[in-house]
């Protein structure tokens, strides 16, 4: 069966299109935009009009593109910001009027049980203990697992686009090394309460490690992130080492070299070295030094539970 899945996140909108045989998922067609939806929830409360108008228009063309392509069912489903902000309804109607599908918001814990769904899905449930990690632009989700069985799971108030804003790092200029010892408490005092992972595998998943990994795989050249770019970074290994190194090298220079150096987009390349910073304090708290990428997020899980129904 052809199904389509549309994650509203809190940076990007993202579309994947797959056909689903059995417990089989392959994703034949991806895309994302860029909107930055949760750009202005942690100063102002609110998604606004404007980037509501964004989204409906970009679902839209998403679903009819979804259509087109023969998919029987189509998800659409929102997070962070849709579940936060004041004027989630608003999106939440604006969205499903446009898409001609009714979007769902997810809680926390939906999107950490969605993550580690996908992993199975698409790469096998890890059969010992490991730890699955998806970093978006507004909440980070954790699961554990053991003996191939999910063993604990949370929604943290952690993104690289939140913590962005809150630290006034998306400035032109570098940021100053007090500005990141700010940050770095501001991560650690969500991260005291976890305790070390004391796994053998990891996998990650979420904006910030894909971009990262395409770096790192490709060199510094992310030619804005491209869906075929990002396909072939699945399943590759991160080392811990080279996202220290990656971000360090992202946060000391401007955002106009950061875009020139990279590739990326503005938004992307503004919020990445922040990113970065939290997938780093991130490993160092769970104790694990590496993780496999993978670039689908929460769409393989959508995929296939959509084609269970």
């Amino acid at each position: 069966m052809r199904v389509a899945a549309i994650d509203l996140g809190s940076n990007s909108v993202k579309l994947s299109i797959g056909d689903v045989e059995g417990a089989q998922v392959r994703v034949i067609e991806s895309d994302r935009v860029l909107l930055q939806l949760g750009r202005l929830v942690a100063a102002t409360g609110l998604i606004g009009p404007e980037a509501i108008e964004a989204a409906a228009a970009t679902v839209a063309a998403m679903a009819t593109r979804a259509r087109l392509a023969g998919c029987r069912r189509i998800d659409v489903v929102g997070t962070s910001a849709a579940r936060e902000a004041a004027d989630g309804a608003t999106l939440q109607a604006a969205v499903s009027a446009a898409g001609g599908v009714p979007m769902r918001v997810l809680s926390g814990l939906d999107e950490a049980h969605l993550v580690s769904r996908s992993v199975e899905v698409a790469h096998g449930m890890p059969l010992g203990t490991a730890v699955l990690f998806d970093v978006g632009g507004a909440s980070t989700e954790i699961v554990r697992i053991d003996a191939g069985l999910v063993v604990d799971q949370c929604s943290l108030p952690l993104g690289a686009a939140r913590l962005a804003q809150q630290h006034g790092l998306t400035s032109a200029s570098p940021p100053g090394s007090d500005v990141l010892a700010a940050l770095d408490e501001s991560i650690a005092a969500e991260l005291d309460a976890l305790e070390p992972a004391g796994v053998t595998q990891a996998v990650g998943c979420g904006g910030t490690v894909t971009a990262l990994a395409l770096l790192n795989h490709q060199g510094f050249d992310a030619s804005g992130c491209a869906s075929e770019a990002l396909s072939s970074i699945d399943g590759v290994t991160l080392e811990l080492e080279a996202i220290v190194e990656l971000t360090d090298r992202l946060s000391s220079v401007s955002l106009r070299e950061r875009m020139q150096l990279t590739g990326l987009e503005e938004g992307r390349a503004a919020i990445l070295p922040t990113g970065g910073r939290l997938l780093w304090r991130l490993m160092e708290r769970l104790g694990v030094s590496s993780a496999v990428v993978h670039e689908q997020g929460i769409r393989t899980g959508l995929l296939a539970d959509l084609a269970a129904r």
